[in-house]
């Protein structure tokens, strides 16, 4: 889209492409310039985001990637998130993107644009920034325009989609696609690219998009943590790198015939959706932090199923029957994709029986497929509501049968977590992971990343002795 600007630059007038304005604003964007809220949530992302990575270090997805990473090889230049290893900064953004997403315990979108994208986003910023010797501050921001880059593609698809405008072939997604685009910028950003560069390393990244995402046929959720964080971030990086040594691809992207939006959308112009308001209200505020292990579905559900057993004193054995109302996407959700995680019945029966966050239950079979724990699944019902349809994807309406006659019912919509919420959720997952002095050492390195002048620092903390979850 070719668009009349009037850039910080320049005070001429120009027309430029929609990639060039998209460079224009990320370059004349300081971390100064982000303002002061935006600035504590990304830190507050980091919490959150550090907590689920370390957690997730002790599935056997991840002892899976850090053998694979030994194989290839590689100059131990980059931290591995819970681990004792180093690898190459690729290595690196490849395992700790995909930690990002190998549990269902980080971070979503309120306003359903996107899924998951603080999870490759947050591997490229800070593996790319302890690569280059960057500071906090220059992590930091690379995050913000990550994200900013990611959320952006999504209003385009959201836009193709409502308009119908779409030349041919399936509803539009780019969840994945846009995860690297994001990633992309979040490397580039971290590295010090120069704004010719970051073009080019965006045209290269959109070349290494996919989208294939065959999530209802596994029940071990790698293939979605793999597509959802690890590739966009290991390819952002790539393509970060690449253009820094010189390797060129066509300029402006985002625009034009076989550009990105053509390619995955049919459409040539990126619209408005893709450059207004930026600098405005960025796109990390629509950042969501879950409380508990499970999709983002579960999540209302599950808070009104603890607080009716709360609330009455109930346990598991009291139960005789739970029904769960949600909205219909959510519905697919939960029933189509079969892992503990999201698979709406084991989430709710999981933590009727042992409550908790349900990180530790949902990954150690002698939890999540104890007696109890299936005896009382086959008497969960989960069920779709129509006229919800398009909202309340963070409300739940849970009914609990008593064996004693009584019905319990909850009307829930999910309480967004606060700053002490956040924390409280690192130490629940860390110090089961490292015990409770590390992880409150950890807790306040991430909170003070904007003051450090070196992330390799702070990456070099964030390695641990590796663990299992079975040891648990």
């Amino acid at each position: 889209m070719l668009m009349v600007v009037q850039t910080r630059w320049s005070e001429e007038m120009v027309t430029q492409s929609s990639t060039k304005t998209l460079l224009d604003w990320m370059y004349s964007t300081s971390f100064e310039d982000i303002p002061p809220q935006v600035r504590k949530l990304a830190v507050l992302a980091v919490h959150d985001g550090i907590g689920g990575n370390l957690a997730c270090s002790l599935l056997p997805m991840a002892h899976r990637l850090v053998d694979f990473v030994k194989i290839v090889g590689g100059a131990p230049d980059c931290s591995v998130i819970g681990f004792p290893d180093r690898t190459s900064v690729v290595n690196a953004a490849l395992v700790n993107g995909t930690l990002g997403h190998a549990d269902e315990v980080d971070a979503i979108e309120g306003d359903g644009l996107g899924a998951h994208i603080l999870a490759a986003n947050l591997a490229a910023a800070l593996t790319a920034a302890q690569f280059a010797g960057a500071s906090g501050q220059e992590a930091l921001r690379a995050l913000v325009l990550g994200y900013e880059v990611t959320k952006r593609t999504h209003k385009v698809a959201a836009r193709v989609a409502e308009s119908g405008t779409r030349n041919g072939g399936p509803s539009p997604t780019l969840i994945d696609a846009a995860n690297t685009m994001g990633a992309t910028a979040a490397a580039g950003a971290a590295l010090g690219l120069t704004p010719d560069k970051m073009d080019v390393a965006f045209s290269l990244a959109a070349t290494m998009t996919c989208g294939i995402t065959p999530f209802a046929r596994e029940t071990e959720h790698m293939v979605k943590s793999l597509v959802r964080g690890g590739l966009g971030a290991r390819n952002g990086v790539t393509a970060a790198l690449l253009a820094q040594t010189g390797y060129d691809a066509p300029r402006d992207i985002f625009d034009g015939p076989q550009g990105f939006f053509h390619s995955r959308l049919g459409v040539e112009d990126s619209g408005a959706e893709f450059i207004s308001g930026l600098g405005g209200e960025y796109a990390i505020s629509s950042v969501v932090f879950k409380r508990n292990c499970g999709g983002g579905p579960n999540q209302a559900p599950r808070q009104g199923l603890l607080e009716i057993v709360e609330e009455n004193g109930l346990t598991s054995d009291d139960i005789d029957s739970i029904q769960v109302e949600v909205e219909p996407a959510g519905f697919n959700t939960i029933t189509h994709v079969h892992h503990p995680s999201i698979e709406g019945k084991d989430v709710i029966a999981l933590a009727a029986v042992y409550g908790g966050n349900g990180f530790r239950e949902t990954h150690n079979e002698k939890y999540y497929r104890s007696p109890a724990v299936l005896a009382l699944r086959d008497r969960v019902s989960i069920v779709p509501r129509e006229d919800w349809r398009g909202e309340g994807r963070f409300h739940a309406i849970v009914t609990i049968n008593t064996k004693d006659g009584r019905e319990l019912k909850r009307d829930s919509t999910y309480h967004l977590m606060d700053e002490d919420d956040v924390d409280a959720k690192f130490r629940a997952l860390v110090g089961m992971r490292a015990g409770e002095t590390k992880a409150q050492e950890l807790a306040q390195t991430l909170k003070k990343l904007g003051l450090a002048t070196n992330v390799s620092e702070v990456m070099a903390r964030l390695q641990l002795p590796a663990a299992r979850i079975d040891d648990f």
